[in-house]
């Protein structure tokens, strides 16, 4: 987002106190707070706090919040040529805590692996939540960490003497350790740094980063997995009422499938099934690269009108604005819902026990392991698919193309109809998100399996849709 900085910085300075200005710093931006010092001056407090929001792309958050703070501000003023946030209070969603969903406390000090854990732990199919990213646009710190808490079934905290030291890793490790004590959430120490660590934290024996990040991460990844798999459960019982099995072992009964043998399921709250993608090394990107990533469960389809739909009337959220009010035109009940934001889609999938799948996750369900160009084969097929050859220039039905455009998984629609919004940044800037499979508005090169597609996670359109993953499901 290219802002007028300087002009920002004047309207600060003219309209907030030095009482105001520590109250923005303290209500939305803690990091800064926690790096004030004893005789900082006002103009050095706003350089941090415009520094701050550059080096973390946090420049929206700050137009918002400064917007909530003075209902006055014009955010298009400070945005040339660009579309500037809204100030309007967003709809709230009920909170669903997600097993996959890991919290990262850390102190800001400690930022930098932080931030490589959570990048490395979304490659493995796990939904991050880490501050400051994770916060939206106008939401209060306070607010947005224990929506986090809420919302997420394993707390990993990073330990030194700056995490130890900090008030918000305390009051963040506190609560987990309440909710790790009513089986609602899994906690895992990492230690970073030697620490005196406090009486309670003790209890949890902690894995060691200090002998090397690559073998601390794959302590933590063995730790993990029997905690997504057979305690899934204990953290969320729901779990147990959303697996239907269609085929299983003679051998297994219908409460206990034999996993090797389970290859789909119906999942109970949203009605989707969903397909096994095995654990392996495919071929990635336009380079194919080898890339190794465990066994998850995508989506058959992407999401539908009718099963966002669900969503709304269950969680109040705003409906898309194609939609007759809360309910989606009849004739696109079966079409992949459109106008959803990345983070439309993601309240669907905190809602619905989910998780957006990574960049990785989506193009191994969509090519298989034989690195192919398109879902069914490596030369571009009429019929296969809804582009903009087809001339149809709208969405269809999912399936409609099933199942000669399926993938080897059997999941539908993974090239065209609509690009699909997954959990990975575009790079490392960190203000666009990966869209994969290309669109009816698009011709047949948008949808290689391979191609990449940028977009603001706050922006919508009619050709833009999402599907979702499902924890891993075990039969044990």
């Amino acid at each position: 987002m290219n802002v007028d900085t300087a002009k920002l910085r004047q309207f600060i300075n003219d309209h907030f106190g030095p009482q105001d200005l520590n109250d923005l710093l303290f209500d939305y931006f803690r990091s800064v707070h926690e790096d004030l010092t004893p005789g900082m001056t006002k103009q050095q407090q706003i350089s941090l706090l415009l520094e701050f929001c550059h080096r973390h792309n946090q420049m929206q958050n700050l137009l918002v919040a400064v917007g909530k703070m003075r209902p006055f501000f014009q955010p298009t003023d400070y945005v040339p040529g660009e579309k500037a946030p809204t100030t309007a209070p967003q709809p709230i969603a009920s909170i669903t805590r997600n097993p996959r969903q890991i919290f990262i406390s850390h102190a800001h000090q400690d930022a930098e692996v932080a931030q490589r854990l959570a990048h490395d732990l979304e490659a493995h199919g796990y939904a991050i939540w880490i501050a400051p990213d994770s916060i939206r646009p106008g939401e209060k710190w306070v607010e947005a960490i224990s929506r986090g808490l809420e919302e997420s079934g394993i707390f990993v905290l990073l330990l030194s003497p700056d995490a130890v030291a900090s008030r918000w890793v305390q009051l963040e490790t506190n609560a987990a350790i309440t909710y790790t004590h009513e089986d609602e959430m899994q906690l895992y120490p990492l230690l970073l740094k030697a620490c005196q660590l406090p009486a309670l934290w003790r209890a949890f024996q902690h894995i060691s980063l200090r002998g090397g990040y690559e073998r601390g991460f794959e302590q933590l990844l063995a730790a993990l997995e029997p905690v997504t798999s057979k305690q899934d459960f204990s953290v969320n019982p729901a779990l147990r009422e959303l697996i239907t099995v269609e085929a299983a072992s003679p051998k297994a009964t219908p409460k206990e499938p034999a996993r090797a043998e389970l290859n789909s399921f119906i999942h109970e709250k949203s009605g989707k099934t969903f397909v096994r993608v095995p654990a392996g090394e495919f071929l990635h990107g336009d380079d194919k690269k080898k890339l190794h990533l465990d066994e998850f469960w995508m989506a058959k389809t992407p999401v539908t009108n009718a099963e966002y739909a669900r969503f709304v009337a269950a969680t109040k959220a705003k409906p898309p604005k194609h939609w007759k009010g809360s309910s989606p035109p009849a004739e696109l009940a079966n079409h992949p819902v459109v106008y959803v934001s990345w983070h439309d889609a993601k309240a669907y999938a905190a809602w619905a026990g989910m998780a957006l799948p990574t960049e990785q996750q989506w193009e191994k369900a969509a090519r298989g392991t034989d690195g192919r160009t398109y879902p069914w084969g490596n030369e571009w097929r009429e019929n296969h698919c809804n582009t903009w050859k087809t001339g149809i220039q709208a969405t269809t039905p999912v399936g409609q193309f099933s199942p000669q455009g399926d993938s080897p998984y059997g999941c539908v629609d993974m090239s065209g109809n609509v690009w699909e919004w997954t959990n990975s940044w575009f790079d490392k800037d960190q203000k666009s998100r990966v869209l994969c499979g290309g669109s009816w508005s698009f011709d047949h090169g948008g949808a290689r399996v391979a191609r990449r597609f940028r977009r603001d996670p706050d922006l919508s359109s009619n050709h833009v849709g999402f599907r979702v993953v499902s924890p891993v499901v075990s039969g044990s």
